[in-house]
């Protein structure tokens, strides 16, 4: 209430954007299979080659998504 809508902005500059995760498409089926998170997948699961790049790259994501949610609600990780 009382905020006006800047049509202007853009999302590097949103200060409610958080994040912007990518789809990681190839990985949601594996995860959904194997009952994990994206991010927790390993190579047992079936997580190798790009798969297990893209995995790390989650948890990357996910880590910073986390902390900036963390520092917004003053939390210590």
């Amino acid at each position: 209430m009382g905020e006006e809508c800047d049509a202007t902005i853009t999302q590097e500059r949103d200060p409610y954007c958080l994040a912007t995760i990518k789809h990681y498409r190839s990985l949601i089926p594996m995860a959904q299979g194997h009952r994990k998170p994206i991010f927790n997948l390993t190579s047992a699961d079936g997580a190798i080659g790009s798969h297990a790049n893209a995995v790390q790259t989650a948890k990357k994501d996910f880590r910073a998504l986390a902390e900036k949610i963390a520092v917004q609600i003053g939390m210590a990780l």
